[in-house]
């Protein structure tokens, strides 16, 4: 089967309609979380996953979004566009996202937002953080997101990949990060799409959000 593995859209419907063209072969596309959060498009970037039927699990920013997680460890920038994100939901969205799971199994690898430690907090950056996690792993491949960064780890015949972020990427590289995987051939590809980046700071500026957020985007970091 191919997958698309998708992680980090944070509301940026820009991003999120760049990569689905790309993913039109694809049988499953997967999200690793935080669909919402950040930009300034959470409604409608969740009716696109609703509407596409992509496989979603939970983020800290989804469950932040609706009081479901604590935001202490939030900057104030990202504190500040989860309480705008929490009052823009509707009702159907709100509830969306409250159901989400923390993470999945499929045949043949498992995903999960931060780690299988810690799913909802933890960020694996490398060996360090992913030993703890690959111990726990019941499948030897793992998709991960929260670090907006592509990464490919292989420690004791697990490997942990993530495919970086579709909306806020902070790799230096601005343009949508994404990645397809074949499972007959236990192959990921890293992929980066373009979009239109300067609607997208537009609309956050309109809606008040912080100017860190607006300007990081076009930086990719």
């Amino acid at each position: 089967m191919l997958y698309g593995i998708i992680a980090d859209i944070h509301s940026n419907l820009e991003a999120l309609q760049a990569i689905l063209p790309e993913l039109r072969g694809v049988d499953q596309i997967i999200c690793l979380g935080d669909i919402v959060g950040y930009g300034p498009n959470p409604n409608e970037c969740l009716e696109v996953i609703r509407q596409n039927r992509i496989v979603s699990i939970a983020g800290n920013h989804d469950r932040a979004a609706v009081g479901l997680m604590e935001t202490v460890r939030f900057n104030d920038s990202a504190r500040r566009a989860i309480e705008w994100t929490g009052a823009e939901l509707t009702p159907a969205n709100r509830k969306y996202l409250a159901d989400l799971p923390l993470l999945l199994k499929f045949p043949d690898f498992q995903v999960v937002h931060g780690s299988l430690r810690s799913p909802l907090e933890e960020y694996i950056f490398g060996l360090k953080e992913a030993l703890p996690t690959t111990e726990r792993m019941s499948k030897n491949l793992l998709f991960v997101g929260h670090t907006h960064l592509p990464l490919c780890l292989k420690e004791r015949g697990k490997e942990i990949i993530n495919p970086g972020a579709v909306g806020q990427p902070r790799d230096g590289d601005p343009r949508a990060s994404f990645g397809i995987y074949d499972s007959d051939k236990n192959l990921f590809t890293f992929c980066r799409a373009e979009y239109n980046i300067p609607p997208v700071q537009e609309k956050m500026k309109n809606a008040g959000l912080p100017l860190s957020l607006i300007e990081r985007i076009r930086f990719g970091g």
